[in-house]
């Protein structure tokens, strides 16, 4: 199976992740949604706040949709400091190119204030931090220029998360990993990297026999002090398609010192995430045992993360 495919005021785009607490989103709105009746899909705007690479807000006017504007609501006022963004359609690099890819955004805010900020042309996640830390709860977010696709006339947001200004614990980036074994195809779908993607919806599935012993060899770009853990095990797109595949029941990590720790896992869709005391710069997370699929006898492991 294969996955599915203003007053403006300076802005700093951050090249990599800074400390930070996330922010919790009520509601995410949009006044333009694009809504594809053939398939039965409604790109809105809410489905920029989850990690499947394959759901985004994408505005509905048949053109750039410039000037129109996604709503951010909070469950109460938050100190927003800084905003993370993946602006443009993130399936793959040949989709970023045919579809527009956001080139600047505008914020307004409740005071009648706003900033603008100008994004790169990159296909990767942007960090943007305010001038000053906004204390509100709800701003809005305006399209106000693009750069345009070679296909298509439409702009989406793959995801976007929002930060305050300080946070105990952050998520390790940049992980390289390699594995045991891959399942192998044409499009190379299934590859070690797809378990360190960030995304939930793209997979590792190992190319032995059930997964059993199978192993993620991840390095995590120097010595890290790190404080929890996460994995997602099972090909968890629908209950039918979790059910019918292989399922880590049980994994050890193994660190750069040689210590090990056991994780015993449930039976469920999702990110299950454990504490860590460990300081490493490798972990190997090896499969113990795994719970048979009804059809088919490969593993799937859709995400693993650390956070520091």
């Amino acid at each position: 199976m294969k996955r599915l495919l203003l007053t403006t005021l300076a802005l700093c785009l951050l090249p990599v992740a800074a400390q930070a607490k996330k922010l919790d989103v009520k509601e995410l709105s949009a006044n333009s949604t694009l809504t594809d009746k053939e398939k039965g899909i409604v790109y809105s705007a809410d489905k920029a706040l989850n990690d499947n690479v394959a759901d985004m807000w994408i505005e509905g006017e048949g053109s750039s949709g410039l000037g129109k504007y996604v709503g951010v609501k909070f469950d109460g006022e938050v100190e927003v400091a800084k905003i993370r963004i993946w602006a443009g359609c993130f399936i793959d690099q040949e989709f970023w190119e045919r579809h527009n890819r956001i080139q600047d955004l505008e914020f307004k805010f409740p005071d009648f204030s706003s900033e603008r900020v100008t994004l790169k042309d990159v296909m990767e996640p942007q960090w943007i931090e305010l001038k000053e830390p906004k204390t509100l709860d709800n701003f809005k977010i305006y399209l106000r220029a693009v750069y345009a696709g070679n296909t298509w006339n439409d702009t989406p947001i793959t995801k976007i998360e929002f930060f305050d200004k300080e946070g105990e614990i952050s998520a390790v980036e940049n992980l390289k990993v390699t594995a045991s074994s891959e399942y192998k195809d044409e499009a190379n779908a299934y590859a070690a990297s797809k378990a360190v993607d960030g995304w939930m919806d793209t997979h590792w599935v190992e190319g032995g026999a059930s997964g059993e012993g199978e192993s993620l060899s991840i390095d995590l770009g120097g010595s890290k002090s790190l404080k929890r853990f996460g994995i997602s095990t099972g090909f968890d797109a629908t209950d039918s398609f979790f059910a019918g595949a292989n399922r880590a029941s049980a994994v050890t990590l193994t660190f750069s010192d040689g210590s090990s720790e056991d994780f015993a896992l449930e039976d469920r869709q999702g990110l299950q995430t454990f504490e860590l005391g460990h300081t490493t710069s490798t972990v190997k997370v090896t499969v113990k045992s795994v719970v048979k699929g009804k059809t088919t006898d490969d593993l799937y492991i859709g995400e693993v993360r650390f956070w520091q």
